[in-house]
């Protein structure tokens, strides 16, 4: 697990500044910056893992994120790829009281969860196509509601990591034989 941990650091630490500068458009700009903490936390601590990334990031974003860490951890261990993401989704729309069009990081997760059964490429195409919808929702959830047009226009950074992650679980995957 943790070597999935340190590829999730290992990426976001290349992502650190896009995705800072997708949230700047419609928030404050400090998502990839954040996300990038929790993992070095996460990665730091292994057996805690999603304890670790909430407390590092915290806020709203960490326990989102969180439940995200925790649904690709679940399939590194063994579970099902649909069942995890499926409870991830889940779980971030009760906390985050979101849902498909909000422009959140569900419209990534949702659509990756609902092509999970064809296997991970399928799932890391459709979060992909969802992130790149976001850019023509307005948003109804999160900082970026509050923008000029609601944010239209711009990619949702936390549609965006959603994609991210599930790259790096098929690289890891890969990788690990």
């Amino acid at each position: 697990m943790s070597a999935l941990l340190q590829a999730l650091v290992t990426r976001f630490t290349g992502a650190e500044d896009d995705l800072n500068a997708l949230d700047a458009a419609t928030g404050d700009g400090d998502h990839g910056s954040t996300i990038l903490r929790g993992l070095r936390a996460a990665a730091a601590a292994p057996d805690d893992a999603v304890a670790a990334f909430r407390t590092a990031t915290g806020g709203a974003s960490g326990s989102l994120f969180a439940q995200v860490l925790g649904a690709l951890i679940a399939v590194q261990e063994g579970a099902a790829l649909a069942e995890a993401l499926t409870r991830a989704a889940d779980r971030i729309a009760q906390i985050g009281q979101a849902k498909p069009g909000d422009k959140t990081m569900l419209d990534a997760l949702i659509p990756a969860a609902a092509a999970a059964p064809d296997g991970l490429c399928a799932a890391i195409a459709a979060a992909e196509a969802g992130a790149e919808a976001t850019r023509a929702m307005a948003a109804r959830r999160g900082r970026a509601r509050y923008v000029e047009g609601a944010g239209v226009g711009h990619i949702d950074a936390g549609a965006t990591s959603v994609a991210h992650c599930l790259q790096v679980l098929a690289e890891h995957k890969e990788t690990a034989g």
